[in-house]
């Protein structure tokens, strides 16, 4: 569980504050992603 290593490590504040910030950013851009494809392929048809 390297997250699970990371986020409990006592990492310096703003360093736990980014990784955190950087998941959020990578998940809401994977969804954006998704939902541009879904909605590209249901024009197509």
């Amino acid at each position: 569980m390297v997250l699970l290593d990371i986020f409990s490590s006592p990492l310096a504040g703003g360093a736990q504050t980014f990784l955190i910030i950087v998941c959020v950013l990578i998940g809401l851009g994977a969804g954006v992603t998704a939902i541009d494809t879904r909605s590209t392929f249901t024009k197509k048809k």
